[in-house]
């Protein structure tokens, strides 16, 4: 396994402490050459890429085994941001608890936070950009507005505030019934 790899494991170790729990454990499968976080029955797969020095967060749906593009970013960081914020969320549904917000519904492309800015990508998917940064994360429009909202979080800050049934202290939760 090389260094890159090697850090990619050791993200997914850090990141499993919930998809675990979701029944989403993430291991290396070589079969795939990527990280598989599959479900029981593995109904939903979700597949974590290193491509072109980019982390790259795939799903297929086992009667659509096309992958679609969840996120992609160059950071290690980022990505564990988002599979954390991504496996909380399953969790949260499991738990049976109301589901998570980090802006008021309808997510649109206007309540990205400040400082970011979203464009259509060449090909499908978005960008999200950052004032005075050169990364650039790509993935699904309501993914990256909600990426923008806790990227400045530590994965500690989104699994304690995801996981607090009222989303507290960085998030909000669904109160309609």
């Amino acid at each position: 396994m090389n260094e890159a790899a090697a850090d990619v494991q050791a993200m997914v170790d850090r990141v499993n402490e919930v998809a675990i729990p979701a029944d989403f454990g993430g291991s290396f499968w070589e079969e795939f050459d990527a990280w598989l976080f599959a479900n029981s029955g593995a109904e939903i797969r979700n597949f974590l890429r290193i491509v072109d020095n980019r982390l790259v967060l795939t799903n297929a749906q086992r009667s659509n085994t096309t992958e679609q593009l969840v996120f992609s970013t160059p950071s290690l960081s980022d990505m564990e941001k988002f599979l954390t914020y991504y496996f909380c969320d399953s969790l949260r549904e499991d738990r049976r608890l109301p589901m998570l917000l980090v802006v008021s519904i309808p997510v649109t492309v206007d309540k990205v936070a400040d400082g970011f800015s979203i464009a259509k990508a060449e090909g499908l998917g978005y960008e999200l950009h950052c004032r005075g940064e050169s990364v650039v994360r790509r993935g699904r429009l309501i993914g990256l507005v909600k990426f923008s909202h806790y990227v400045a979080l530590t994965p500690e800050e989104i699994r304690a505030s995801a996981l607090d049934p009222e989303g507290k202290p960085h998030f909000m939760v669904d109160t309609r019934t």
